[in-house]
């Protein structure tokens, strides 16, 4: 019942932010009433199914932007994750070293805090059983600030490509349910080795397969799809705040927000120089080398018409390098004992 009056409230908020123009205000009012929910009744709405929804959701409607995609356009890219892997490397260094020497932390804390990824494949690599409290402080305000910050950065735009689906014949149903099918098979496959985000990685893959194929060429993401994507993450990034005393947040997230500063920062600056390099936008370079949060920053991208293909490229590769490996490691490990 707690869940159900929560999600209430989160579309309501969403909705109200929406209409008074406040740019992804579904996105922002869910998180910030789910936020003031979870944290005053000590309660977390249970949605065992809403990340791997979103994720889905999420990865077909980029899949389906690859019909124009290309070797040339995939060799063209190679510069540009060249320079983010090194944004990367920079920015966890900087950061790291800011929460080492600035703050007083702890070589294992500053380094989990500065991660740029999800913390499951190296908890499990530096065999933690759980974070401490202020290295999750650091993770949720970088969560909250690059949602924040990009929200109010890219303008929500009415996409017409979404709205104007056409109506499912038999043939378009059957393949979009194989194609649900085989990305939840394939994405338990990847959870089971730590890969985060699996779902959105296999919807995006099958997607971009079938497309080739020959399949779904007509179809388009339903906007009631999007914006049910839109609250339900909403409400998980909110709803991760049940457990973080405000005491806790109040003296850890000063740090929080400096690291993560920092690494934004780091972030634009090499966005400026890739620019430069390469010849091309800026702002989409940023958000392509940003150190995380690869749902939110693909939904308002999405949202905000922006080359979704592009900068969700980006953060893929950015997942294998940083937890694919990780992952790996931990197998090997895993067998070496057995």
């Amino acid at each position: 019942m707690k869940t159900l009056l929560c999600l209430l409230i989160a579309i309501s908020v969403g909705v109200a932010l929406q209409y008074a123009g406040i740019p992804h205000g579904l996105l922002l009012g869910s998180i910030l009433a789910t936020a003031l929910f979870a944290s005053n009744l000590r309660f977390s709405p249970t949605l065992p199914l809403s990340l791997g929804y979103v994720q889905i959701v999420l990865g077909i409607a980029t899949g389906l932007m690859f019909k124009s995609w290309d070797s040339q356009t995939a060799a063209a890219m190679l510069p540009s994750l060249g320079f983010m892997l090194l944004a990367l490397a920079v920015q966890s260094a900087v950061a790291g070293c800011w929460l080492l020497r600035v703050s007083g932390w702890n070589r294992k804390d500053s380094l989990l805090a500065v991660y740029p990824g999800a913390l499951a494949a190296v908890f499990d690599l530096l065999e933690s059983e759980r974070a401490s409290g202020k290295v999750i402080v650091v993770h949720l305000v970088r969560l909250l600030s690059i949602t924040v910050l990009v929200s109010f950065c890219i303008p929500a735009q009415t996409s017409a490509v979404i709205a104007q689906s056409s109506p499912l014949v038999t043939g378009t149903a059957l393949s979009l349910l194989s194609l649900i099918a085989l990305s939840m098979v394939l994405g338990r496959l990847l959870l089971r080795v730590g890969v985060p985000a699996p779902f959105m990685l296999t919807a995006i893959v099958v997607t971009g397969v079938y497309i080739k194929m020959g399949y779904l060429q007509a179809f388009h993401m339903p906007q009631w799809s999007v914006d049910s994507a839109v609250v339900l993450l909403g409400v998980l990034i909110g709803s991760k705040f049940k457990d973080i005393p405000l005491t806790e947040l109040m003296r850890h997230g000063r740090a929080g927000l400096m690291s993560v500063s920092l690494m934004l920062l780091i972030a634009a600056a090499f966005a400026v120089m890739a620019g430069r390099v390469l010849d091309s936008d800026p702002f989409t370079l940023w958000l392509a080398y940003m150190p995380g949060a690869i749902e939110t920053i693909t939904l308002v991208a999405f949202s905000g018409g922006l080359n979704v293909v592009f900068i969700l490229t980006h953060h893929l590769v950015r997942m294998v390098v940083l937890h694919f490996a990780p992952a790996l490691l931990i197998q090997a490990r895993r067998w070496r004992e057995v």
